[in-house]
């Protein structure tokens, strides 16, 4: 069983090929990418897999509309491609969802602008979405009520995508990809120092939860430090040619706004975009864009009064949202790249994209990863294994290293999960789904919990689609350390539901005294 501690007995003291220090995506995508193809990897994380901006997104996979703004034609191109990629790869946890973006008061243009950019973006996108449309504001407030009608100039309606569970767990499919492709993969382990030694790497490791500490020798070292990523720059003594302007951007998740399974956008007060994020029977609300110079950003009173005071402006809601109908908060820094030496306090960071870099010290063998996003982590990965294979590492040939398990067992186990003498319909519909979604093959092992014993059948909260009997195979299988591992990063709960509605929840109790 691919158990913390069997990880780490694989890890202690052993030499690879590349060593990978950072479990975000970024570093997550380069392990499972080189582990497909032979390659003798490890990645070690200081804390939680997508325990910083990995967790923190708008579980958007999408084309970089906004980018249309700014004429980055190019990288949107090819972000829409790597979206029509991930859709066919993943077709049960991405989904195409509909965009309506109100042209209100605050748009930086009208109805017409906003036509030619949706239109454009679908040409951009190879049509592999619904046609766009464009609505008058008399029609825009018959299809939808929730949006304010003053100030309406109209609407524009487009297709990107979402992540059906929460961008933590996507993290951990190409994590569990890379173990399952022999990486020796572990979290809570941290890096103190990094020295080079007759050509090789030795990097001066730490179990954060033992203390204990050991080396692992590399030839290759990649720095998929994501915001720390120039701190580990300095512990590998390297100078880059990029270097990050960080940018803060948090969500709230509030009770549902609507029911209409789509995404509404508007533009903020300074002309940005504004979504409201259908999560389950939840809705997200937000982004903002805040230079900060601390990697540890927090959500302000000020930051919250913003989410709040737009959400009110934008929507036409009975009654004003208020701190009180904050369920839960999502704060994460965005590392954007800019190339040289200028001082990135002075740039104008709202202008940069979230496009990834990434450069090579061949002299030394350290490869860093700067910047990238969701959408084209794929791309990062395939890039990472053409520099590790130019770095003189073999990489043997595959067709392909991500992806859903084949869909033609699903329908055994939806059969054999019928046959429960204790689900229901709407568990048949509802929960044999979600499992699948989550875990592919590894489904009918969670089905051997609900025949040993039909009370893990029972809903961690009778809304969500998940089980008391999914949540103890996690803890089991996922090197769960900490409650917020799962409730936070593996799981969605502590998103979709209030710190004092955890705590009260005895089967969350009981799951926790497995950890």
């Amino acid at each position: 069983m691919n158990t913390r501690s069997a990880q780490l007995h694989k890890l202690k003291n052993q030499i690879f090929e590349v060593a990978i220090v950072g479990g975000g995506i970024n570093g997550a995508v380069s392990a499972a990418a080189l582990a497909a193809r032979g390659v003798k990897v490890a990645l070690i994380d200081r804390g939680d897999f997508a325990g910083v901006t990995s967790q923190e997104s708008s579980n958007m996979v999408w084309g970089g509309i906004k980018y249309l703004q700014t004429y980055e034609i190019p990288l949107v191109w090819d972000l829409c491609g790597s979206r029509n990629h991930m859709l066919e790869a993943f077709p049960n946890r991405i989904k195409v969802i509909s965009f309506l973006a109100a042209i209100g008061p605050t748009a930086p243009f009208g109805r017409f602008l906003g036509a030619l950019g949706i239109y454009l973006y679908w040409v951009l996108g190879r049509f592999k979405t619904k046609s766009p449309k464009v609505y008058s504001p008399q029609e825009t407030l018959e299809i939808e009520t929730l949006i304010n009608s003053n100030g309406l100039r109209g609407s524009v309606r487009y297709d990107d995508a979402l992540l059906i569970d929460n961008d933590a767990r996507f993290v951990w499919d190409f994590i569990k990809s890379a173990i399952d492709h022999s990486a020796v993969v572990t979290n809570y382990v941290s890096m103190k120092d990094a020295t080079q030694e007759n050509g090789k790497w030795v990097l001066h490791l730490q179990d954060e939860v033992s203390d204990e500490q050991f080396d692992i020798n590399a030839d290759i070292v990649i720095n998929a430090g994501g915001p720390w990523g120039k701190d580990l720059t300095v512990k590998f003594h390297d100078q880059t040619l990029h270097q990050l302007a960080l940018s803060k951007g948090i969500h709230l998740v509030v009770p549902k706004l609507t029911t209409n399974n789509r995404v509404l956008a508007f533009f903020d007060d300074k002309g940005r975009l504004f979504y409201v994020i259908p999560m389950q029977d939840r809705s997200v609300i937000g982004t903002t864009d805040t230079r900060v110079e601390n990697l540890s950003s927090e959500v302000t009173d000020e930051d919250r009064d913003f989410v709040l005071e737009q959400a009110n402006r934008c929507l036409n809601l009975v009654k004003p949202l208020t701190k009180d109908d904050i369920i839960s908060e999502r704060c994460g820094v965005r590392p954007l790249v800019v190339k040289g030496k200028k001082d990135v306090s002075k740039i104008e960071w709202t202008a940069l994209s979230r496009k990834h870099e990434i450069e090579v010290n061949k002299k030394r063998k350290i490869i860093t990863i700067f910047g990238g996003k969701l959408t084209d982590c794929v791309n990062v990965g395939e890039e990472v294994v053409r520099f590790v294979k130019n770095l003189g590492v073999k990489v043997t040939k595959i067709k392909k290293w991500y992806g859903e398990d084949s869909s033609e067992k699903f329908n055994q186990f939806n059969s054999e999960f019928s046959n429960l003498s204790s689900t229901t319909e709407s568990d048949i519909d509802f929960i044999a789904p979600a499992i699948w979604r989550r875990h592919g093959n590894e489904s009918f092992e969670i089905l051997e919990l609900f025949k040993d014993d039909s009370r893990n059948l029972e809903r961690i909260f009778p809304e969500l689609d998940l089980t008391l009997g999914e949540c103890k195979y996690i803890v089991k299988t996922e090197m769960v350390q900490r409650p917020e591992d799962l409730w936070r990063r593996r799981t969605a709960v502590s998103l979709l539901r209030s710190a004092e509605e955890i705590s009260h929840n005895p089967l969350i109790g009981q799951v926790n005294a497995l950890i």
